[in-house]
């Protein structure tokens, strides 16, 4: 990249093929990355429709999930180049790093399965059967544990990435799209839709050791990204179906304070340093930025289509 990395957000733009680096720092896109190919050995797809992203611990190179041709790009962050392409599965949107075995796990949507690639070697070395519409994906802090939530299922999926298979679940009975684990303690935040919720929206707060949930807040109507702020003490949540983030208290789900957004906000991402969020709209087409203290919108810009993702490229 021609600037440094460390006051970049990327944010991934599905519908124009492209990467959006952003400066946090002064609230100005300084940098695009389009997707393009003539090689059309991950389908019949020439688009890429670019969902997810991962950086490696080295920020040398970042894992851009291909939705629409059902591959992984790797970039090179220092000369801004797509280096090689992988294909996975049909329609991956999530995917993360496993620092003990060096693998990058990706979720396939419309394959019901994750992929795992060995980095050493870029290439595939595992697919593993999961639950239906595998969306978000999370390995945990020690390495020994990936979690897996499924739009068509009402359970989080925990694989074993020492064997690489499913080796227990966490039955939600409600759908979960997004997840965050804490950095503190053993929770992991889900954030449930209205699909099969009686119509409302739920977070559900998980116990990662016992494998159970231990409290559920009723919140919003279709939640879709979710973001903790543990220092602060709240959970900061986006709903598409009425276009407004809220922040809610982390221990009780009391509402905190609640903003309208652009049109369908889909994701988030926060510096807590200097509590704001940076939010990408997937009708709108805007990245909005808000102080986290009152909810006020500070910057409004218009970038690309159906934005998708919003990732720190501080690790």
């Amino acid at each position: 990249m021609k600037q440094n990395t460390e006051n970049m957000v990327a944010i991934t733009s599905t519908g124009e093929d492209k990467i959006i680096f952003f400066n946090r720092d002064n609230f100005e896109v300084t940098e695009e990355l389009h997707l393009t190919t003539t090689d059309r050995k991950c389908g019949s797809n020439n688009h890429f429709g670019p969902h997810g992203l991962a950086i490696d611990s080295n920020k040398k190179y970042m894992y851009v999930a291909n939705s629409y041709n059902g591959s992984i790009s790797i970039v090179d962050l220092l000369t801004s180049e797509v280096v090689e392409n992988i294909c996975v599965g049909t329609s991956p949107c999530h995917l993360d790093i496993c620092k003990k075995n060096n693998f990058l796990y990706v979720a396939n949507h419309d394959s019901d399965t994750v992929s795992g690639i060995d980095l050493y070697k870029n290439s595939v070395a595992v697919q593993i059967p999961v639950n239906r519409m595998p969306h978000d994906i999370h390995v945990s802090q020690d390495g020994k544990r990936l979690y897996v939530s499924g739009l068509g299922s009402e359970e989080i999926v925990i694989v074993d990435t020492e064997h690489n298979n499913v080796c227990g679940k966490i039955d939600l009975k409600c759908c979960a799209m997004h997840l965050k684990t804490s950095k503190y303690n053993s929770y992991m935040y889900a954030s449930c839709s209205k699909f099969n919720c009686k119509n409302q929206g739920i977070i559900c707060v998980i116990d990662m050791q016992e494998k159970n949930i231990i409290k559920k807040f009723e919140i919003g109507m279709y939640l879709t990204d979710i973001a903790l702020r543990e220092k602060s003490k709240d959970i900061i949540v986006l709903d598409a179906e009425t276009n407004y983030i809220y922040k809610i208290d982390i221990e009780s789900g009391k509402m905190l304070g609640n903003a309208e957004t652009g049109n369908f906000p889909s994701c988030i991402g926060i510096v807590e340093e200097r509590n704001i969020a940076i939010i990408g709209t997937h009708i709108d087409n805007t990245i909005e930025i808000y102080d986290l203290e009152d909810l006020k919108r500070i910057k409004r810009i218009e970038v690309g289509k159906d934005l998708n993702y919003v990732g720190s490229l501080i690790l």
